[in-house]
């Protein structure tokens, strides 16, 4: 993936995800007859701007949020004529509702994006048991290899994508009901009691918490391309060369290649590979390219490589909006549960990300195809609500504190009350701040 597809990925997301943010707040001030001064996106110098009406629309250096600058007293002085437009002058549930609105819209946009995700298609691998470990949770069930796995809890799981959803929303649930097609088409309902907590340390992978591996679609190992000055190149190999063993382990598939090659990083191996109707012996030397051991060839892919295993996952509109509603809800209870677990210590802080992992799985997922980038897309618009929404001061979750206080005590939180938690709120957001960059530094490195 390339520097430059990554930060151009990066400017999108948060381009994307700031306006609409902003323009929730924007929207509702305007309903209510606020003046709006400015609508930036981004911070620091200006580079770009226009005004339309009273508003002066502005985009900013620094790409990291943004922010609508309303008419207020609280910061200028205002004409007598304008005070009734000013946004202090307004009641705090006219407040509240400008206020909640920014966050409002990131939820709204995540179920726009998947909805369009859903009506556009998803293609997907079938969630085949490949194997199964001796002590896991799936050997206790009783489930076999080869058995499809059709429901958890009977939502339908067509792919591993929607297994792997589905489990995580139900993770909670005890026992699970797995519902399972045999190789021989018999159905089958299995209870599963699960223990430990995945949620703690999510990147274990769903696999090897549950004792098993998902059964996967096998290339045979012949190679369709053969890079030049590569080490596959130096070596002596052809595109359609069959690769048969790597020094002296039989070959059955591209994968087992690809370990082979993994194995031995830089140091020589003895291929014995097949050519037209000949039995040859190279020897291959990897090279190591950003630290991993390359060969420098690509696999041969054959048309109907994924027939049996793909499947695409499709709604019509209404459906698709529904089921991208109910995804949004359940991610954010999802995303809620880990925070919780964050603040108590039962899961890792070293899942926070930062504005660097943010730029590479944008830069990944839009490599990808358009489907994936919008589903990523649609997954920080949930993240970046409900990091608003936490009661921390100098965010939105900060400020509605204060007016359900407000609407409780019958009058404002006092300045200097507000200035203690604005003081505590910066603390809080520069620790989350560094935390998300030297998790972003270690995953670099």
């Amino acid at each position: 993936m390339g520097f430059l597809t990554a930060l151009l990925s990066f400017a999108v997301t948060i381009g994307i995800l700031v306006t609409i943010h902003e323009y929730g707040h924007y929207w509702v001030a305007k309903k209510f007859n606020v003046k709006i001064l400015r609508f930036s996106v981004g911070f620091g110098k200006v580079i770009k701007s226009f005004k339309r009406g009273e508003t002066e629309f502005t985009l900013c250096a620094i790409p990291l949020g943004g922010y609508v600058k309303m008419l207020d007293e609280n910061e200028a002085q205002v004409d007598d004529e304008e005070k009734h437009r000013a946004f202090n002058r307004q009641s705090v549930y006219k407040r509240f509702a400008i206020v909640a609105a920014g966050p409002i819209a990131n939820f709204l946009l995540a179920i726009v994006l998947f909805a369009f995700v859903f009506i556009l298609g998803v293609n997907g691998i079938k969630p085949v048991v490949g194997s199964i470990s001796d002590s896991g949770f799936f050997d206790q069930a009783n489930l076999q290899v080869g058995d499809e796995l059709l429901s958890i809890n009977y939502s339908p799981t067509p792919s591993i994508s929607e297994f792997s959803n589905q489990f995580i929303q139900a993770v909670d649930t005890q026992p699970l009901t797995i519902q399972a097609r045999s190789k021989n088409e018999d159905l089958k309902t299995i209870t599963l009691n699960i223990e430990g907590d995945f949620l703690s340390n999510p990147e274990q992978g769903l696999d090897h918490y549950l004792g098993f591996k998902f059964a996967m679609p096998e290339l045979p190992a012949v190679i369709k391309t053969v890079a030049p000055n590569s080490a596959a190149s130096k070596a002596g190999l052809r595109p359609l060369d069959t690769v048969l063993s790597a020094d002296g382990q039989r070959i059955h598939t591209w994968q087992d290649f690809v370990l082979a090659v993994q194995a031995k990083p830089i140091k020589p191996i003895k291929l014995v590979i097949k050519r037209n109707n000949a039995t040859l012996t190279r020897t291959l030397v990897p090279l190591l390219i950003d630290n991993l051991p390359k060969a420098g060839v690509s696999v041969n892919v054959t048309d109907n490589y994924l027939k049996d295993w793909q499947v695409l996952i499709k709604k019509d509109p209404i459906d698709a909006f529904l089921s991208a509603g109910s995804k949004v809800y359940q991610l954010t209870l999802l995303n809620l549960k880990m925070i919780k677990k964050m603040i108590v210590g039962e899961a890792s802080i070293e899942q926070i990300s930062g504005p660097v992992s943010i730029a590479n799985y944008a830069g990944k997922t839009a490599e990808v195809g358009l489907t994936p980038f919008l589903s990523f897309l649609a997954l920080i618009s949930i993240g970046l609500g409900l990091l608003n929404l936490l009661p921390i001061p100098l965010l939105d979750g900060g400020h509605l504190f204060f007016y359900v206080i407000e609407i409780i005590k019958g009058s404002p939180v006092s300045d200097s009350a507000q200035q203690i938690f604005a003081k505590f709120g910066l603390f809080v957001i520069l620790s989350l701040t560094f935390v998300a960059l030297y998790n972003d530094l270690i995953r670099l490195l």
